[in-house]
């Protein structure tokens, strides 16, 4: 008799062991926020190197210092990217929040964007003072220009109403 009951146990287990997985899907707004975060974090750490760069042979260093924080801003816009598809779409509450923090980023990329255009004649001589690393800061930009929109289609593609960020990246910034 308790070997029968045993037995039922253990096929009950068996049968919920074995049967397939319902697909779960996780609505990450919190996820998104931070990730956006992230990235106003890495933007004011080019920002602060950026602002600092005085181009020259003894700027070369920072020149270095510069695409390193470029390289890791294009990987927390390719985590952002990620982390956004994988969340279900944002409630209406979501939505609000993933907006905020994108109209807060906002500044954070027009003084970044300022400071870069400003040092031009620094980066021109960024190559131990004789050579230009501007061509490779166009070429950061553009990457990470093109990173911006496709969060900012991700990120439409999940609010509850995609009109919040229908102009992400902001005309004129990149």
């Amino acid at each position: 008799m308790h070997f029968h009951r045993l037995l039922v146990l253990a096929a009950g287990l068996l049968t919920t062991a074995t049967s397939a997985p319902t697909e779960l899907f996780k609505r990450d707004a919190a996820g998104v926020v931070d990730a956006v975060a992230e990235i106003a974090d890495k933007m004011t750490t080019l920002n602060t190197t950026v602002t600092g760069y005085q181009g020259g042979v003894l700027g070369t260093g920072t020149a270095l210092k510069i695409e390193f924080q470029s390289i890791q801003l294009s990987h927390a816009l390719k985590d952002a990217i990620s982390t956004t598809e994988d969340s279900q779409n944002f409630t209406g509450d979501e939505s609000n929040k993933v907006a905020a923090a994108f109209i807060d980023l906002q500044p954070k990329i027009s003084s970044t964007l300022n400071n870069i255009v400003s040092k031009k004649p620094q980066f021109d001589t960024g190559l131990l003072g004789i050579g230009s690393v501007s061509f490779l800061v166009k070429w950061n930009l553009q990457q990470e220009k093109d990173l911006s929109a496709d969060l900012g289609q991700a990120v439409v593609a999940k609010l509850a109403e995609p009109g919040a960020l229908q102009r992400w990246p902001p005309s004129g910034i990149f």
